[in-house]
């Protein structure tokens, strides 16, 4: 017997919103960032410096950096990626499924474009405490979290309790913004490369969402099989 098939329950309004605000935030960024803005540059290069001072000054602060931060790396959100995605496969969830992995392979795409496209170095700081590959330009770290954890949250949100949903996205947010912030304190990314880099992956995770509530998973039945 066939297991039912699993849809996902989410308002199309708030989601068209989201993209579009996630994307718009990610253009202007992106735009003032390319035009050099002196007042974004002159910000971001004085809460790097900031920041470098406080993780230079507690050590348990570069320890919980150095921590966080490693679950938006590349390898760890690859892995949670494909766990989820072959976890809803097993189960046939289909939409959940390819929702993750249009999620991550968009943004991954979207910022590999961008980082070469704009070519923007990382921050030079006179002690560094770590160092990052690549340009600067999203961060890559809070675009990878914000698509896969950003998914993870979209999927379970509507099957939540109503007492669990609020705790749910705090959860979600925390753990985002937590990796964002700790790639400004290791002085690898500025404030801008990780903002831009969340707004880019959550877009992501709208763009996912709308295209599985759009379209339909058909299931393929051999030519002459009964009904």
């Amino acid at each position: 017997m066939t297991p039912p098939a699993k849809h996902l329950t989410i308002a199309a309004r708030p989601l068209g919103w989201t993209v579009a605000v996630c994307i718009v935030a990610f253009a202007v960024v992106l735009g003032l960032v390319a035009a050099h803005w002196p007042p974004l540059l002159t910000g971001d290069q004085a809460a790097d410096s900031a920041a470098h001072v406080d993780v230079l000054a507690q050590p348990w602060l570069l320890a919980a950096a150095r921590a966080v931060t490693t679950a938006g790396s590349t390898l760890v959100v690859n892995v949670v990626a494909a766990v989820v995605a072959v976890a809803l496969l097993i189960i046939r969830w289909w939409r959940g499924a390819v929702l993750v992995v249009v999620a991550r392979l968009g943004e991954l795409a979207s910022t590999t474009a961008v980082k070469d496209l704009l070519a923007r170095s990382r921050p030079t700081l006179l002690h560094p405490v770590d160092h990052g590959a690549g340009y600067s330009f999203p961060s890559g770290h809070a675009a990878g979290s914000a698509a896969v954890y950003g998914a993870v949250v979209v999927l379970i949100l509507p099957r939540a309790a109503r007492w669990a949903r609020a705790l749910l996205l705090a959860a979600g947010a925390v753990l985002i913004c937590a990796v964002a912030a700790s790639r400004v304190l290791l002085g690898v990314h500025y404030p801008s490369d990780v903002a831009a880099g969340a707004a880019l992956g959550l877009a992501w995770v709208g763009i996912a969402a709308l295209l599985v509530t759009r379209f339909k998973v058909t299931r393929f039945r051999p030519e002459g099989a009964g009904t």
